[in-house]
């Protein structure tokens, strides 16, 4: 059963739903202690000071902002209190809007809103609020603090549950034209062919998304190597192989864009090229890794 991270209620009108929230994703990154190499012993970090190289105990760090001229605002709890949005258990619902009509970019953690408290009453109202924003087709956008801090949030009907995504806001999200500009020029301008090539080549790869297609091939092998050492004692470690230098553009963009349209058509696709990849080790030679 998910942690609930969250207990409150979502607004919706007049009506109060009682919800209680849980991350929707889970961390399967394989972590490691650091530990001195030849021994194996755990390695502890200590917090010094940095003009005279003294401890620093826990309750004594602060938190500070450098201004542009190099003055340390030191701030306390206090401080940080007062700035702190007014506490609330409820998700305000402001308005809904169409899903299409929100950029990805914004897009940051999902969770999962799911009924709390008991008896029948949250739960109706709960499985009302579902059906509904599901008929309806659109998400709701509202405000949630978390941890003493306010969140933009978007939340809609998934799977018979209602999901909520906390979100960037307007100045978090960069603006394009601040990456650098695209040079222009008649010369940068794609010909109609290659438009065209183009748009056929991604009509051929088209396929339904399907997230269980693609796994985390690093964490697998690191998994498998984890497993082989303990057992064994010793790893096969491919040689190592320069780094490859990014791949400059082609030359005659229309026979590479064709060359790929033909091979799309071809059969493969390139829609399951994910599984070949799949834990494969490197084909060249290798070394043993002793523990």
């Amino acid at each position: 059963m998910a942690r609930s991270l969250w207990t409150g209620s979502l607004s919706f009108g007049l009506v109060n739903v009682p919800v209680q929230l849980v991350s929707a994703t889970r961390d399967l990154d394989v972590r490691f202690h650091q530990v001195q190499r030849d021994t194996g012993e755990r390695v502890e970090t200590k917090r010094v000071a940095a003009e005279d190289g003294k401890e620093v105990a826990w309750e004594d760090v602060g938190k500070g902002w450098e201004t542009e001229d190099g003055e340390m605002v030191v701030l306390t709890d206090d401080d940080f209190a007062s700035a702190q949005p007014e506490k609330t258990r409820t998700v305000d619902i402001d308005l809904f809007v169409d899903l299409d009509d929100i950029d990805p970019i914004y897009f940051d953690h999902p969770y999962w809103l799911l009924p709390a408290g008991e008896g029948e009453g949250a739960v109706r109202a709960y499985r009302l609020l579902v059906e509904v924003m599901g008929k309806a087709g659109q998400v709701a956008i509202g405000r949630i603090v978390l941890r003493a801090k306010e969140y933009l949030v978007a939340m809609r009907e998934q799977d018979g549950l209602l999901s909520l995504t906390t979100m960037h806001f307007a100045d978090e999200v960069r603006d394009p034209q601040d990456t650098g500009a695209i040079p222009s020029g008649e010369e940068t301008e794609p010909s109609k062919r290659e438009v065209d090539d183009a748009v056929a080549l991604i009509e051929e790869l088209t396929d339904d998304f399907d997230p269980a297609r693609y796994d985390d091939c690093h964490r697998v092998r690191l998994l498998r190597l984890i497993d082989e050492k303990r057992k064994t004692g010793e790893v096969e470690i491919p040689e190592v192989e320069p780094e490859p230098k990014p791949q400059k553009a082609p030359a005659d963009l229309i026979a590479a864009l064709e060359d790929s349209l033909a091979k799309a058509r071809g059969g493969s696709k390139g829609k399951k090229a994910s599984g070949s990849a799949k834990g494969k080790a490197s084909a060249g030679g290798r070394r043993k890794s002793a523990a």
